[in-house]
């Protein structure tokens, strides 16, 4: 930034310096004449060297971040994959209860399928999820990495909000089919879980 300012006071000296009210009267429109062909070019070339120093500016910025970003993206991709795997081991168990002790009910079936869909369809977003944790500053466009990594964060999150459910209905339905009092659940499920 100070840069930048040095350069806009630079550019101002050198234009009230060439100015023609500081020249003498017999060179006043020589010196006119002279300055404004000079002055297109100097003006576009400072905004030139102006956009390529803010430019370098902004990537250095990124650079600065990329660490930090790559281990965010990582950090989320990893703890998608960590509950999805928990959401499976308590299905699994669950299904497991459900066999041992025998006791059936209804729509159980239905309840296993939507677990068995939940799952399909995190597994599915995870994988694009993870395939887009690739952050590079100086790829083409690093605001859209993130922007589109902001997405497949999103829908992943709705995903394994979907899959708890899924579990937690299968749950229920064990529960009560054993004639088991179930605490009041939590109907709410929060993003980051």
């Amino acid at each position: 930034m100070k840069a930048v300012r040095f350069l806009v006071a630079a550019i101002l000296l050198a234009l009230v310096g060439s100015s023609p009210a500081l020249a003498l009267p017999a060179q006043a429109s020589v010196h006119a004449q002279v300055s404004s062909s000079q002055g297109s070019s100097h003006s576009t070339a400072a905004q030139a060297n102006a956009q390529t120093h803010l430019a370098a500016a902004q990537l250095q910025a990124c650079q600065n971040r990329e660490n930090v970003i790559k281990t965010i993206m990582s950090r989320i991709d990893t703890r998608a994959q960590n509950q999805i795997a928990l959401f499976g081991t308590i299905a699994t168990r669950v299904e497991a209860l459900y066999v041992k002790q025998g006791k059936t009910f209804s729509n159980y079936d239905q309840l296993v399928a939507a677990v068995n869909a939940a799952q399909a369809q995190a597994n599915s977003d995870f994988k694009s999820l993870s395939t887009n944790t690739s952050f590079n500053c100086t790829g083409n466009d690093p605001k859209g990495m993130v922007s589109s990594f902001q997405g497949y964060l999103k829908l992943e999150i709705t995903d394994l909000q979907s899959y708890r459910t899924a579990v937690k209905n299968l749950i229920v339905g064990v529960a009560q089919a054993q004639g088991q009092a179930l605490p009041a659940l939590n109907q709410t499920t929060t993003g980051g879980q």
